[in-house]
């Protein structure tokens, strides 16, 4: 059994925000030792109200080794390392945001500003032949949310020669003060909007994602990810967003050594 790349964003998802999307590009496995880089490109459409989509760079630089991995993310220390079972501790980027510039509302153009952030947390893996389990627990570190989140998923990779597939689906729990920062409506940010103040609760999403990869060579792979997520009641009911759902694209190239 591989070992995986993993740490906390594939978080972001989602949003991505602390799922790494490394867990989902490069869920196919990676040696002991194995340095890979890339680029590639990121389109999410985030339920705002009329927010343009966002176009994000990945530049992709990732390491694993038995006790220390690094993704373009984060870090991590593996606590735990063996063929069905993975535990291990990660700091990782969560790039969720929300830029007032960005929309096309004028109400949404008077908010605040809600800023990416880095979550620290732990992670576990169970590895079996029918797929694998994973959770984690992650929390704001920087302090904007002071918020924290709990992700449970399943994945299961599925070869065709030079292709693979990986297709899974999770639960993400976030904390009152997570969606209050990244979806909530100030008594302040009411009066010089006119969009109603709202204090969100805490709330459970669920995703679906299928992540291809397809192996040029045996240094050279291409990789196309899809991404869906059912937001919470907590996220949808907020008069910051515009739907109940979130959408991201991601695809580029990776070269191993």
């Amino acid at each position: 059994m591989n070992s995986h790349i993993y740490s906390a964003a594939r978080n972001s998802f989602l949003p991505i925000s602390t799922v790494s999307l490394a867990a989902l590009l490069f869920s196919n496995g990676v040696f002991a030792g194995e340095w890979s880089v890339g680029a590639g490109v990121l389109a999410e459409k985030l339920p705002y109200h009329q927010y343009k989509t966002q176009f994000i760079p990945l530049p992709i630089v990732t390491y694993q080794g038995e006790q220390f991995f690094i993704n373009s993310q984060g870090i991590g220390l593996n606590m735990l390392n063996t063929e069905k079972h993975n535990l291990h501790l990660a700091v990782n980027y969560s790039p969720l945001n929300f830029n007032p510039s960005e929309s096309d509302d004028p109400a949404m153009k008077q908010l605040d500003k809600r800023r990416a952030t880095a979550m620290a947390g732990i992670g576990y893996q169970y590895h079996a032949d029918w797929g694998t389990l994973s959770g984690e627990v992650a929390t704001d570190i920087l302090g904007y949310s002071k918020g924290s989140i709990v992700d449970v998923g399943y994945q299961y990779s599925f070869q065709f020669n030079k292709l693979q597939l990986i297709p899974s689906v999770g639960m993400r729990w976030q904390s009152r003060s997570f969606n209050d920062y990244y979806f909530g409506v100030s008594q302040q940010e009411s009066q010089r909007s006119k969009l109603r103040e709202y204090q969100a609760n805490s709330g459970v999403s669920s995703y679906l994602s299928l992540a291809s990869h397809y192996a040029v060579n045996d240094n050279w792979q291409l990789f196309l990810l899809g991404r869906y997520e059912q937001m919470s009641d907590a996220v949808k009911d907020s008069p910051m967003t515009a739907r109940d759902y979130n959408v991201l694209v991601a695809t580029g190239v990776v070269y191993r050594f």
